[in-house]
This record gives structure tokens, sequence and C-alpha cells, in this order.
């Protein structure tokens, strides 16, 4: 039995969504806690949908095929937020200039999915984290805050899906399925990130969709915050900028079995060496697309990020507004 690397001690699960395993293998899968079962027979890659659990916490679950047995211990339900797209999501904690303090916190928790990209910290395969102050360095900064501003409202347990990487644009994001002629832009009309030669080894078309997205559906969520755009910030994307963004709308949605889970768009914020057109015209889309798009909510970051430089060095101001909508 292979479970998906999202289930691990300390997962936080969603509370009152359907509550989904996932993974690979045949023969009879039982999962059991809270003194109930439930079975099914099941083939290569499966999926199990078991009722939607109040929120609480925390429980061990025992999942078994075939008498391959595993207990996750200190299993939450909570609220838990998908934190997706490219480098100011992945912006870490350890990267953060004047950081308020804070405190160990159990009942926030954080799981990252794997990236293309060779990177020496935090790996799917290392599983949910609990935070702690001297180990959360590798924590999206702004996914952090935002947990502890939610925690702030309300006692319940947070869980962080980060799911992201730098220099990477929507396209890769997309299924193919998504990518049709109304969107399409030529390589050589794109943004250069697609061609340089280090980023383009995950910007082909469902590059990330594939490697980084996929294997965590279909996760129930919250919520999915989307803070990405920098990497399509040519003429011709920004003229289809708003439908592509949309078609992932819809493809995240299908894929996370919940047709109309929220979203909130950041809007990238002001860039003083890209005051031009092509750039204003992705910031217009991200604006767009609340007004065309159902359970969608933006986000502006330019009144509370320094334009200065592209990684904006402090990410709590954003958090606040971002948590604040939610």
């Amino acid at each position: 039995m292979k479970l998906a690397n999202i289930f691990s001690d300390n997962t936080v699960f969603q509370a009152e969504k359907p509550m989904r395993f996932f993974g690979e293998g045949s023969g009879v899968v039982v999962i059991s806690f809270n003194n109930q079962s439930y079975e099914k027979s099941v083939e290569d890659k499966w999926v199990i949908e078991l009722p939607a659990q109040p929120y609480g916490g925390p429980v061990d679950i025992t999942v078994s095929l075939n008498g391959d047995k595993k207990v996750l211990k200190n299993i939450a339900f909570g609220d838990v937020y998908l934190c997706a797209g490219q480098s100011n999501m992945q912006f870490m904690i350890d990267e953060e200039v004047d950081t308020t303090p804070f405190n160990d916190d159990e009942k926030i928790r954080y799981f990252v999915t794997d990236r293309i990209e060779k990177y020496e910290g935090l790996k799917s395969v290392d599983g949910w984290k609990v935070c702690k102050v001297s180990e959360v360095g590798a924590w999206s900064a702004l996914g952090l805050h935002m947990a502890q501003r939610i925690r702030e409202k309300k006692d319940v347990y947070i869980g962080l899906v980060g799911c992201f990487q730098g220099a990477s644009a929507i396209q890769s994001w997309m299924p193919e399925r998504k990518l049709d002629s109304s969107v399409y832009v030529p390589i050589e009309e794109r943004h250069k990130d697609v061609t340089d030669s280090v980023y383009s080894q995950w910007n082909g078309n469902s590059d990330l969709y594939k490697h980084t997205f996929l294997p965590i559906a279909p996760f129930s969520f919250n919520s999915v915050i989307w803070y990405q755009g920098e990497s399509n910030t040519s003429a011709a994307e920004g003229k289809v900028y708003t439908q592509l963004l949309s078609k992932m709308i819809d493809a995240w949605r299908e894929d996370l079995l919940s047709e109309a889970l929220p979203f909130v768009v950041i809007e990238i914020c002001d860039f003083d060496m890209r005051d031009d057109d092509e750039w204003r015209a992705i910031q217009a889309c991200q604006q767009e697309i609340q007004n065309v798009k159902a359970n969608v909510k933006t986000v502006t970051s330019k009144d509370v990020c320094e334009s200065w430089q592209i990684h904006p060095g402090n990410k709590e101001k954003l958090a606040k507004k971002v948590a604040d909508v939610l």
C-alpha cells in the first residue's frame, strides 16, 4: 500500500467537508478512527471518501490494505488552505525582514508539495510539520502569518499546504484539457521565464500541474490562495490572463471535487523596474477575475508592499489582508 504523501502524522483534514484518502494498491482498504471503520475494495490508484467530520482532534487513524497497516498519529480537523503560486508565495520565513516574534502553536501545521526544482528544504516526504518557532524557517511566510491571523479570530486547527514554484508561469499549473486555442500564446510571445535555461525545466505546459498539484488531489480544502503572475507579464499573455486564470480555477475545482471552492487571488504588487503596460495588464486581469468568476476574491498588495523589489521583504500586512477576506 502506498498512501499519498499528504497523509502523515499531524495531518489536518478540512472539517465539515468530505474526508478523502487516496493512494495506490489493490485489495481492501480499511480506515479506522473514533471507534468506526470504513472499508472499500480498490484497484491501482484509488480514492475513498469518508463522511465530513466536525472541527476537533487530535485522533489517531489506522489505514490498512491487505494487512499492510499504517497508523497516522495526532490527526486534526480544521480549516485547510492551499497556498499556491510562485516565488512570493514560496518566500520563506528565513528570508523575511522585521518579522514580528511569534509563539509555538500546535494548532498550526504545514505540508509542502514536491517541486521540480532541486531544493534542499522541506519536501512532501517529510510530511506535516507542527508550528515550532525553531523549525518554521522554510515555511511560506505569507502562509504562516495568514494562519496566525486566522488563529486570532478562530480557535481551530489550521492546515497550510504549500504548492508553489518560483518563476512559474500559469500555463505550467494547468492541464492540457484547459489550454485550448482561446488562450494559446506562442512560446516566443510569452514571458522570458518560459525559455530561461533554468526556469524552463518547470515551465512547460502542465509541468507543475502534473508534478506538484495533482499528487494532492482530491484533498479537501477551505480555500485556495493564489499568488502568481509575474512570470506571465508579456504583452500577449496580458490579453488572455483572465481567461487562463478562469480555466485554471475550473480545472483545480474539478480535480479537487469542489465546484464552488473559494479562491483568493493576490494581485501582484507594483514593481519599479516593471512600470509598464504589460505588468499593469496582469494586475488588471487579477482584479477582473473576481467579477467574472463566482467565489473568487481579489486582494490588492501594492498598498502594503514596497515597490522597489519584486519580493517584498515582509509579508505580515498582506497576510492579514488575505486572512480578513477568508
